[in-house]
């Protein structure tokens, strides 16, 4: 009988056993934390093979993210939702990496007693989180009745402890305390029409100017965190479809550099420094792109941010304002919110006056 006789009967090889629920999970948890440890034990010493001074540190973490990145990859691919989240992270660790934005404040010391002395210092940032997210949940629970989504409060939480600067604890937690109470209290046709962080920011600039201050002045040149950020932005904007938006604020942002060098006689390149800042890419992945705080249309959206980026400029030269960007948000934003609103309603009752007219 012939090997290719239909008569022999050809027995499927053995199945191997599927892996037990969570196993994948535990081996990514694993990878995870072996990644983590290797980048605290090897950071330092990649100073003799790199070059300047902060360097090492910012190659050490894009090699960690690259690694946890490849590890996690199976799990957030397909989850467009987590991508936002992931960017502001990247956005964190790289600033910190660059610029140590994750400046620790003395544990008081009640907390140093409670530990025995194991805690000696706390992160605002990290803390700030806490607040957003318990904000959210509480809020949400007492508005709606149900358990919220935290992924815009992890986002408000980082943005915020990032661009807060402050010798004392207190301004952290309100910001972060009046970003998120601000979607819900602040609402007009069933939308809040500031962005929260954004509002939270500019409103503790407002009331406590002798204990805040913002990142928004603070940039640098280590082209590679910038490279990394951005290549990672625009690649989750666009797979958001919302990626116009920083590309038209960015397009109009650097013209102006140029006019207000001009203006004021000021090097171009100083104009264009905040480019290189976290601050300026929290502002264009997040702020300018909330999609709850966004006009609807794409021709509008792309409009508002270039009205944005021209408004900041006019803060900058007619006022002299170090929060220009701040304010210029503030400002465009909810009125461009507020004409889409009101021209919502208008077509609506015109739609309905025709229909009137058409049954009568």
């Amino acid at each position: 009988m012939s090997a290719a006789s239909p008569d022999v009967i050809v027995s499927p090889p053995p199945a191997r056993p599927a892996p037990p629920p969570g196993a994948g999970y535990l081996a990514r948890l694993a990878g995870t934390a072996a990644l983590v440890a290797a980048y605290y034990l090897l950071r330092d010493r990649l100073a003799p093979w790199v070059g300047t001074a902060g360097s090492p540190r910012v190659v050490g973490m894009v090699a960690l993210l690259i690694g946890l990145l490849a590890v996690w990859r199976g799990v957030i691919v397909g989850r467009p939702k987590l991508h936002p989240p992931i960017l502001i992270t990247v956005i964190l660790a790289l600033s910190d990496a660059s610029y140590s934005v994750l400046e620790n404040h003395p544990a008081p010391p009640w907390l140093v007693d409670l530990t025995g002395g194991g805690v000696l210092e706390y992160s605002p940032t990290f803390l700030t989180i806490g607040v957003t997210m318990l904000t959210e949940l509480l809020a949400g629970r007492f508005f709606w009745g149900k358990w919220p989504n935290l992924t815009s409060a992890y986002i408000s939480g980082i943005s915020a402890g990032i661009l807060i600067k402050s010798p004392v604890l207190w301004p952290f937690v309100l910001c972060g305390m009046i970003s998120i109470v601000s979607k819900y209290a602040l609402r007009v046709g069933g939308r809040h029409v500031w962005n929260p962080t954004n509002f939270g920011v500019t409103t503790m600039l407002f009331l406590a100017p002798q204990y805040v201050a913002s990142l928004s002045v603070q940039a640098g040149n280590n082209g590679l965190a910038v490279a990394v950020i951005w290549a990672l932005g625009g690649m989750i904007m666009y797979k958001l479809g919302r990626f116009h938006i920083p590309l038209a604020f960015v397009a109009a942002f650097v013209p102006l550099a140029f006019l207000r060098s001009f203006v004021t006689g000021h090097p171009w390149q100083t104009e264009l420094a905040p480019i290189t800042s976290p601050m300026f890419q929290l502002y264009i992945f997040f702020m300018i792109t909330d999609p709850q705080t966004t006009t609807r249309r794409r021709w509008s959206q792309i409009l508002v941010a270039v009205l944005v980026a021209v408004a900041e400029t006019v803060c900058r030269l007619a006022f002299k304002d170090v929060h220009s960007l701040y304010h210029a948000l503030f400002v465009v934003g909810p009125a461009a919110n507020l004409v889409e609103i009101a021209a919502g309603r208008v077509r609506s009752r015109a739609a309905g006056s025709a229909r009137t007219a058409v049954a009568a």
